[in-house]
């Protein structure tokens, strides 16, 4: 890429960075939407453990059952 952007004309080139980042944020828009509810059923049960006065809040499996069986690296 960093010969093409050498040969290439500046407008090309930033034309094509711009397509590629825009389909990388994109990417990144369709992640979060997607992850989103998790990460905020998560945060809600982090927040209630903190105000029954829990001093280091834990996740376990069992609050996500529709992701139980793909959270192996938490045992």
């Amino acid at each position: 890429m960093v010969l093409f952007g050498a040969v290439a004309s500046f407008d090309l080139v930033w034309n094509l960075v711009d397509f590629f980042m825009a389909f990388l944020t994109a990417c990144n828009l369709i992640a979060i939407v997607i992850l989103g509810r998790y990460a905020f059923r998560l945060l809600d049960d982090y927040r209630q453990q903190k105000r029954r006065g829990i001093k280091e809040p834990t996740f376990h499996r069992s609050q996500i059952p529709e992701l139980a069986n793909e959270l192996d690296c938490w045992e």
